[in-house]
């Protein structure tokens, strides 16, 4: 399918022919992407990028032209399709595995992701399972790069002429009022602080900084909405390279946290839970973090859900938490767990 991107501003679709790479693993990925977009002759491209840094398979989508457009119509479907492995099992190990850690004390946070996959007989096509994601009318970010597709509720960062803007999500309940539990505001304490931290080296002001709740599908999440002014200089890769992972996605603190996950996450997240969004050669762009999504290929689609775990998370909620995560590409799909 054609790279695309819809937000509240409308949708960004790529047309071809396209120029689709890795920008490679490690720190200057991101940097490299936009000296990639520059050196192409094209004006913007469309980015996801793996959850893991040191990891190979981001993928940069460079498309002869971008167009602005409305938010695509539904027309088609997924055909009848099965669950072939919920993950559970696997994902019960790992929250053993993360328990013990925490209850050591060598870590405050860390989020542990499940991934079901789903087989269906024939080729998926994303161009329905976006559709349906962008007409279910929320305040999303709805992404389609080279088979990951998804409707994040979480906005890494923007930047736009100066203004920067992000909004760190941690802390998930199906009742909004759950939000004011100790532990959800532990959880999300870490992730809203190693935001401001990550982006200050980039700002030069901050404007406002706020507590908000978003609520998605059938969760509500507590977050932290923050609004700033670049330096001179500044593009939105610097920033990206600044941000990811957030404790939002990995844990606190951020190395100990991902160490643990790469030994107890037995598949790789490959880009989900990594930033995904477009940019332009002026380095200016948006990048939502990749969740509530899933990856095709071929007849498979393998969704993902996550959650942060810290001293006293409990492991029937938390595996429910990634139950309802789920479930908005589970709806996307018309996909019932068996």
């Amino acid at each position: 399918m054609n790279p695309i991107w819809v937000d509240g501003e409308g949708a960004l679709v790529g047309d071809g022919p396209f120029i689709i790479t890795d920008p490679g693993p490690g720190p200057d990925r991101y940097g490299a992407s936009l000296d990639l977009l520059r050196s192409s002759g094209h004006e913007t491209a469309f980015a996801s990028f793996s959850f893991d840094p040191e990891e190979a398979g981001s993928v940069l989508v460079i498309p002869n032209r971008v167009r602005v457009t409305d938010p695509p119509h539904i027309s088609g479907g997924v055909a009848t399709s099965v669950v072939v492995d919920d993950g559970v099992a696997t994902w019960r190990a790992g929250f053993r595995q993360a328990m013990t850690s925490l209850q050591a004390g060598s870590l405050e946070k860390v989020v542990l992701a499940r991934q079901m996959t789903i087989e269906a007989p024939e080729y998926i096509d994303p161009s329905p399972i976006v559709a349906k994601l962008a007409a279910a009318g929320r305040a999303d970010y709805v992404f389609g790069v080279e088979g990951l597709v998804g409707a994040s509720p979480e906005l890494l960062v923007s930047l736009r002429g100066d203004r920067v803007s992000s909004l760190a999500l941690a802390g998930t309940a199906s009742d909004p009022a759950e939000l004011t539990s100790p532990k959800i505001i532990e959880e999300h304490r870490h992730a809203a602080e190693s935001v401001q931290r990550s982006l200050a080296a980039g700002l030069s002001d901050v404007e406002e900084v706020s507590q908000v709740i978003v609520t998605h599908g059938a969760v509500s999440h507590l977050g932290t909405r923050l609004i700033g002014r670049a330096r001179p200089g500044t593009s939105v890769t610097d920033l990206l390279g600044a941000l990811h992972p957030t404790a939002a996605v990995a844990g606190t603190p951020a190395s100990a946290a991902m160490g643990l996950i790469r030994r107890i996450e037995p598949r790789s997240r490959g880009r989900y839970s990594g930033p995904v969004g477009w940019f332009d050669i002026r380095g200016q762009g948006v990048f939502a973090i990749a969740l509530r999504c899933g990856l095709i290929t071929g007849n498979r689609i393998t969704l993902y859900g996550g959650g942060g775990l810290v001293a006293g998370s409990e492991e029937e909620p938390e595996l429910m938490e990634t139950e309802m995560k789920m479930k908005t590409m589970i709806l996307a799909l018309d996909q019932s767990p068996s």
